[in-house]
């Protein structure tokens, strides 16, 4: 490939789960340079990091010395690759996710194809990873975890069955994707107002903003395991995090889709729904889980 490539992998409090990673994606010829950035990790993570990869010729450990959340994690990897190696695609990816190389190669051929499109991703195998662009209305629906995975799903059931090897969609989930680097300037990169959720959100308005498209690659897959480092952080529980999603969605809905006074208002209150939905789910989850560990006690005995 004549294009250059480097994939940037944001970990915190993970080292285990970004060194495995790191690990397999060593061996990766498509890549010119894989750029771990430790997010402020209070586990000596980056200590970690830099002694079994720092080694590396094609391996650089970066630290940064807050944690801004997601969207300022990967931008400080992301400028870091642009200075040092100005590469023309660049792979963001959680530490939790597994992608094959005939996967990524397959990225970059259908970006150096089809340059209308600023992010390319493949299909999620566990889960959902694409949903529409949200107005109003879509926000208010993503603060409803069954209304919004349904919608979701048949996204991904219509992707799925598709005949086209690339399809335009509104949204792509930020655990692993492809950006092109000059998009990526034009765009701005990544809004540092986010901590965590609705990063992704942002960027496809971004993107919409310089008239670039985000695609989807039907054909390929990737593994994402249900978000070890959130589940690790909010101990599985839906609602704990609900309040960094609330602010992420007032930026959104402040600066990208000007609302006003009254949809603000309706805004608050469907929040207020959606975490007495996640409450009641937590409380749900812990009987299930409560009656299964009973259950297999009995089993033993």
């Amino acid at each position: 490939m004549d294009k250059k490539a480097v994939i940037v992998i944001l970990n915190y409090n993970d080292k285990y789960t970004t060194g495995s990673l790191v690990e397999k994606l060593r061996d990766f010829e498509v890549f010119d340079r894989i750029v771990v950035v430790d997010n402020a990790s209070n586990d000596n993570s980056y200590e970690y990091l830099r002694l079994n990869f720092s080694g590396n010729n094609n391996i650089d450990i970066v630290r940064s010395m807050i944690n801004g959340g997601y969207a300022k994690g990967n931008n400080v990897g992301i400028r870091y690759a642009i200075y040092n190696y100005d590469p023309d695609y660049i792979f963001v990816a959680n530490s939790d996710i597994d992608v094959s190389e005939k996967t990524v190669m397959n990225m970059c051929t259908a970006m150096s194809k089809r340059q209308e499109y600023a992010i390319m991703a493949p299909i999620v195998k566990e889960g959902y990873n694409v949903w529409r662009l949200p107005g109003f209305l879509g926000v208010l629906e993503s603060m409803f975890l069954i209304m919004f995975n349904l919608d979701k799903r048949r996204i991904k059931k219509k992707l799925t069955g598709s005949q086209k090897r690339i399809e335009t969609v509104g949204v792509v989930e930020g655990s692993f994707f492809c950006i092109r680097r000059e998009d990526y300037e034009a765009m701005d990169g990544l809004d540092e107002r986010t901590f965590l959720y609705y990063e992704e959100n942002i960027l496809a308005r971004r993107a919409q903003s310089i008239g670039k498209k985000i695609g989807v690659l039907t054909r390929e897959r990737y593994h994402h395991y249900h978000s070890v480092t959130i589940k690790k952080i909010y101990r599985s529980s839906k609602r704990r995090a609900f309040p960094n999603f609330y602010k992420s969605c007032r930026i959104y809905n402040k600066y990208y889709l000007k609302t006003n006074f009254l949809q603000n208002i309706i805004f608050m209150l469907c929040y207020a729904l959606g975490y007495l939905e996640r409450f009641l789910y937590d409380i749900v989850m812990t009987l299930v889980r409560t009656i299964s560990s009973i259950g297999r006690k009995r089993d033993d005995v």
